[in-house]
C-alpha cells in the first residue's frame, strides 16, 4: 500500500517513524503546564453583563467566531474583548474587526486578563491542549475548535479533561453537527430498543479538492521576528526552519495535523458518538494514503473502529470527489440514518425500526455553529454541560489519533483500558 511521504521533519524524534509512533502513543507530548494566572469565574459577572470573549488564533476560521459572537454583542449576550495571535498583521485585523479589542501575541497575557470569560482556541490543532488547559486553569469557560488535540496528544486530551474538572470550568469543542435539538430524543429511543442493538455504524465526509487545507499565504515574504512569532507557532513541535507554507498552510504538515480523520471525520463521527454512548474502542485499523494532492497528510482516510461489545465503526473520506455516503447506524431490528450537509436531501434524521412504522425527526440546528455558541454561553450561566462537552470529545478523539497512529505505522491500534493509553501491535 501506498504510504504517505516521510521527512525527518515528520518526526521529532531520531530514529524511524515506527518508532516515534510507539513513543507519541504511550506519551504523546505530556508536559506539565501550571502556570500562575489571575482567576475570574464567568458566572460572578452581573446577571445582565455581556460574556466577554477572547479569541486565542485569530485566522480564517476564528473570523466565522468572531462575527457570532459581535451579533450576539448587539443581542447584550457576549461581546468580543481580546485577540491574540502570533502573526501582528492577523491580529491587528482582528481586532480593529472586534471593535478594537485588546491585543496580545502571547495567549497566557490574554488568559490573564480579567474582562476574559470564554476563550474560542482557533489554532493549530498541536496548541489546542497547551492553550485550554492553560485557560482552564485561569479560570475560564473554553470553546475549542476542533479536533480537541493534535493527533499525536492523546494524552493531553485527558490533561484538558482533567483541568476541566479540577476548576469546575466548561469545554465546548467545535464540532458544529453537534449543534442539534434531536439527540437526546434519538440517543432515548436507542437506549429503548428502537432498533435492537446497535452492531454497526457507517458515516463519511467527502470533499472534492483540497482547498479545506492548502489556505490562502497572504504575504510569501513573511519572516520570524517581533510581528511573527515562529516558535510560539511550533509549540512542543520539532524545530524546523521557518516557511511560509508551514506558517499559513499547517494542515498540510503532519507536525501540526491529521488530515482528513482529525480535520473531517471529527464531524462526522461525534454525533453517532454521542447517540450510542460509546467509550473507548479496544482496537482501531487506519488506510488511506496520499494519492492525488502533493502535501503530506493523506487525501483519502478510512479508519475501522472496533468496540468490544459492538458496533464495528467504518469512517470513509475522500478529497478526490464529493459523492457522500449516509451516516447509517444499523442495528439487529432496524436502521438510523441521515446525510451529510451538501447533500440535497439532508434535512433531518430517519428512525426506520423493523416491523414498525418509520420516525423522521426534522434537523434542528444541524451544523449550525451560532447554535453551538448559544447553547456554551447558556451552559456558561446555568453549569450545564454542553452539546459537544471535553467528556465526549476526549473519547471521540480515541479513534481519530489511533487511525492515524495505525496508517502512519502499518500497524492496529489498541487501547489499553487499564492504563487509559494507546498502543500499537
Amino acid at each position: 500500500m501506498p504510504k504517505t511521504p516521510t521527512s525527518r521533519a515528520q518526526n521529532p524524534m531520531d530514529g524511524s517513524r515506527r518508532a516515534f509512533l510507539r513513543t507519541a502513543a504511550a506519551t504523546a507530548g505530556a508536559v506539565a503546564f501550571a502556570p500562575s494566572f489571575h482567576i475570574l469565574a464567568a458566572e460572578s459577572r452581573g446577571a445582565n453583563e455581556r460574556i466577554g470573549v477572547g479569541f486565542i488564533g485569530v485566522g480564517g476560521r476564528a473570523q466565522a467566531h468572531l462575527e457570532i459572537i459581535q451579533q450576539l454583542r448587539a443581542q447584550g449576550i457576549a461581546e468580543p474583548v481580546a485577540v491574540c495571535d502570533v502573526y501582528r498583521p492577523r491580529l491587528e485585523a482582528a481586532s480593529k474587526a472586534a471593535g478594537d479589542a485588546k491585543m496580545y501575541m502571547e495567549h497566557e497575557a490574554l488568559l490573564d486578563d480579567p474582562n476574559v470569560d470564554v476563550v474560542c482556541i482557533a489554532t493549530p490543532d498541536r496548541l489546542h491542549a497547551p492553550q485550554a488547559i492553560d485557560a482552564l486553569n485561569a479560570g475560564k469557560d473554553v470553546y475549542c475548535e476542533k479536533p480537541l488535540t493534535h493527533w499525536c496528544q492523546f494524552e493531553l486530551a485527558k490533561k484538558i479533561q482533567e483541568a476541566a474538572d479540577k476548576n469546575q470550568r466548561l469545554v465546548q469543542v467545535g464540532t458544529q453537527y453537534m449543534a442539534d435539538e434531536n439527540y437526546p430524543k434519538v440517543r432515548q429511543m436507542i437506549a429503548d430498543g428502537i432498533i435492537g442493538k446497535p452492531v454497526h455504524v457507517q458515516c463519511g465526509f467527502m470533499r472534492r479538492g483540497d482547498w479545506g487545507e492548502r489556505m490562502p499565504v497572504p504575504d510569501p515574504d513573511a519572516t520570524p521576528g517581533p510581528d511573527l512569532l515562529w516558535e510560539r507557532f511550533l509549540g512542543d513541535a520539532p524545530a524546523v526552519p521557518f516557511s511560509v507554507s508551514r506558517f499559513f498552510q499547517w494542515r498540510l504538515f503532519l507536525d501540526y495535523a491529521g488530515g482528513p480523520s482529525t480535520d473531517l471525520l471529527v464531524h462526522a463521527y461525534t454525533p453517532v458518538f454521542c447517540l450510542l454512548g460509546l467509550d473507548f474502542p479496544y482496537r482501531v485499523f487506519g488506510g488511506g494514503g496520499t494519492f492525488q494532492y502533493d502535501r503530506e497528510v493523506p487525501d483519502q482516510c478510512n479508519i475501522v473502529a472496533d468496540y468490544r461489545e459492538g458496533p464495528s465503526v467504518t469512517m470513509l473520506n475522500s478529497l478526490s470527489n464529493y459523492t457522500g455516503c449516509d451516516t447509517m447506524i444499523r442495528g439487529t431490528d432496524g436502521i438510523i440514518l441521515w446525510k451529510m450537509l451538501g447533500a440535497k436531501d439532508c434535512n433531518g434524521i430517519r428512525i426506520v425500526p423493523i416491523d414498525k412504522e418509520e420516525i423522521f425527526l426534522p434537523w434542528k440546528g444541524f451544523g449550525d455553529t451560532a447554535q453551538l455558541w448559544n447553547n456554551l454561553l447558556e451552559c456558561v450561566k446555568t453549569r450545564k454541560q454542553p452539546f459537544s462537552s471535553i467528556e465526549l470529545a476526549v473519547r471521540v478523539q480515541a479513534p481519530l489519533s489511533m487511525g492515524v497512529m495505525s496508517h502512519l505505522s502499518d500497524q492496529v491500534a489498541l487501547f489499553d483500558f487499564q492504563n487509559q493509553t494507546i498502543t500499537l501491535s
